[in-house]
C-alpha cells in the first residue's frame, strides 16, 4: 500500500490517504496540488509512465514534482545488479532467512525493478505531461538521482 500525504486542512494538519496495490487513479480531483513528492517510489510500481501521469494530472499548472530514483552511474547499483542476478539462488535465499538484515535487501532488491536512466525518467515525464525544470547532476556520493519536474502552465492558471 501506498500512502499520500492529501492537502492540509485549515490548521496546517496533512491528512493520509492510504491507496490499495493496483490503484489506478489518485483520489484527487485534477489541478488541485502545488507540488507532488514522490521520494524512493517510482522504482517500486509496476507503471512508471501511469504513476507520473496521475502526478502530474493532480498538479496545478506550474506545479512542481520532486522525485529520487536509483542513479545507475553509482557504483552501490553496480553491484546491486550483480546481486539481483544471484537473488533466486536457494542457497542466497537461504542466508537470507538466517541473517535478517540480508533477507530485507534481497527482498529490496527483488522488489525494486524500474531501474534506468536519467533520459528514460525525462522522457517517460515529458509523455506524462511533466518538463524537466533541471536535469540531475550524478551526485558522486548519493546512490540516488533527484528530478525536479514541472507542469506546464502558469501557475493558478486553470
Amino acid at each position: 500500500m501506498l500512502n499520500l500525504a492529501a492537502a492540509a486542512d485549515a490548521a496546517g494538519a496533512a491528512e493520509w490517504v492510504r491507496l490499495e496495490p493496483g490503484w489506478q487513479a489518485l483520489p484527487f480531483t485534477p489541478a488541485s496540488f502545488d507540488a507532488v513528492i514522490a521520494a524512493s517510489v517510482l522504482e517500486y510500481v509496476g507503471s512508471p509512465a501511469a504513476v507520473l501521469g496521475e502526478c502530474a494530472r493532480v498538479l496545478r499548472p506550474g506545479g512542481v514534482m520532486l522525485c529520487t530514483v536509483p542513479d545507475l552511474a553509482h557504483p552501490v547499483r553496480w553491484l546491486e545488479w550483480a546481486a539481483a542476478a544471484i537473488t533466486r539462488l536457494p542457497a542466497v535465499q537461504a542466508a537470507g532467512t538466517i541473517w535478517p538484515r540480508l533477507g530485507r535487501h534481497l527482498t529490496y532488491l527483488r522488489i525494486s525493478r524500474q531501474r534506468h536512466s536519467a533520459g528514460w525518467w525525462c522522457a517517460v515525464a515529458a509523455q506524462a505531461g511533466l518538463v524537466a525544470v533541471r536535469r540531475p547532476a550524478r551526485a558522486e556520493r548519493s546512490p540516488l538521482r533527484l528530478f525536479t519536474f514541472q507542469r506546464p502552465g502558469s501557475h493558478g492558471a486553470a
